[in-house]
């Protein structure tokens, strides 16, 4: 009963799993296939040359905008005070009036400085007639002391009273003189052209002579005073084109010059004065106001250029550069050079060792690069182009060819 019952069991029963040659299961050697072929192909978009863009290093004349901040003012700034004292008549002006040299802008009391003038002034013609007959009297005296009339002596003192009398001409006349300079000075005038900015008496008050009465600005022409690095020292100089660009209204540059280098730099910022006149006919600008003056400058000799963005920095200091250089199977590989920089503006640099006029510097596709590795140019472009400057441009018409100073100099 018990054997005709187990023989169908061994019979329905599943077969023992069979191993394959060494003893892997077969689900094994499956799964170490599949990584094998994920691998190779790993491998094998690991070997393909990564994608760079790239610039050709220029040799050309250095440019850079140097930009200079400063506050425009005027070169004329004045409170008038009247040259008398005296009461306030009138006051002609008010601010925000524009006034010509030599016009009237208070007028002071004038009441009794004239009627001390007429007084001088019949003095002076009273003494004038005593002149005349002291003269009459003397030349009679000379015809009578001709015939023995007249005495030496009477004839000496009536010369004698023909030069008293001219003195006292010549002095009333000089007081009387005085007196109409004084009476001038009772007008306040516009020392110069330019904008009443406030008026500062009113009519019926008495002024000194240190009493401020009118604030008087010139607005024909401002002054820019900007503190410029002390490495552009002896760069900088007088009639250099300028542009200056007002940080409030249109912003439209206006054309001036370099007046004037003061050469006392200030030693605590490390900078010097640099002071330009804006012509301001057309009344743009205002006393107060920001500018930034714009100084274009440019080597006389050229310099090797380079992309800012080809620059990688090394952790421990120092910069890098990824050259790209064709093997002589054709393939392009990244060669890693050690460069000297001088100079930076906008997006350039100026190599001063590790790089020669013609080398291809990565740009893009740099962050991840190593040596001897091969890449793919995607993009080629001139140092220039990839800086936003035009290869070899000659610089402004207004800049200056001068030689600029290394950073930290």
């Amino acid at each position: 009963m018990i054997d005709s019952i187990q023989a169908p069991r061994a019979v329905a029963g599943r077969a023992p799993a069979r191993k394959r040659r060494g003893g892997e299961p077969a689900w094994l050697a499956r799964f170490v296939a599949g990584w094998l072929i994920v691998l190779a192909g790993g491998w094998a978009q690991a070997a393909e040359p990564t994608l760079v863009d790239t610039a050709t290093v220029d040799a050309r004349r250095w440019q850079q905008t140097v930009p200079l901040y400063g506050t425009l003012t005027s070169p004329r700034d004045a409170e008038v005070t009247p040259r008398v004292a005296g009461l306030v008549a009138s006051v002609a002006v008010d601010a925000g009036d524009r006034v010509q040299a030599g016009d009237t802008l208070i007028e002071l009391d004038r009441t009794l400085e004239s009627l001390t003038l007429a007084t001088l002034e019949a003095s002076v013609a009273e003494a004038e007639a005593q002149l005349a007959e002291a003269r009459r009297l003397a030349r009679e005296a000379d015809r009578l002391s001709a015939r023995g009339a007249v005495s030496q002596s009477e004839q000496e003192t009536r010369q004698s009273q023909v030069a008293v009398n001219a003195a006292a001409v010549q002095r009333l006349r000089a007081e009387a003189a005085a007196q109409r300079e004084r009476l001038q000075r009772h007008a306040v005038i516009a020392p110069f052209d330019g904008e009443v900015r406030a008026r500062l008496v009113d009519p019926g008050e008495y002024v000194a002579q240190t009493t401020p009465t009118v604030s008087l600005v010139a607005t024909q022409t401002l002054r820019l005073d900007a503190s410029a690095p002390q490495q552009y020292f002896g760069l900088i100089e007088p009639g250099m084109a300028v542009q200056v660009v007002p940080e409030a209204g249109s912003r439209e540059p206006i054309e001036a010059t370099v007046d004037v280098i003061v050469g006392a730099s200030d030693a605590a910022a490390r900078s010097f004065l640099v002071r330009v006149f804006v012509d301001n006919s057309a009344g743009r600008l205002t006393p107060g106001m920001s500018a930034k003056a714009l100084l274009e400058l440019a080597t006389t000799e050229p310099v090797l250029v380079a992309p800012r963005d080809a620059l990688v920095r090394v952790p421990g200091g120092g910069t890098r550069m990824w050259l790209v250089r064709e093997d002589d199977d054709g393939t392009l590989r990244a060669i890693k050079r050690q460069v000297t920089l001088g100079r930076s503006a906008n997006n350039d640099v100026e190599i001063l060792d590790g790089l020669a006029a013609g080398d291809r510097v990565v740009v893009r596709g740099n962050e991840s690069l190593e040596a001897d590795q091969a890449v793919r140019v995607r993009n080629a472009r001139s140092a220039a182009s990839a800086g936003g400057q035009e290869s070899g441009s000659a610089p402004n018409d207004r800049s200056r060819a001068l030689r600029l100073s290394s950073p930290g100099a």
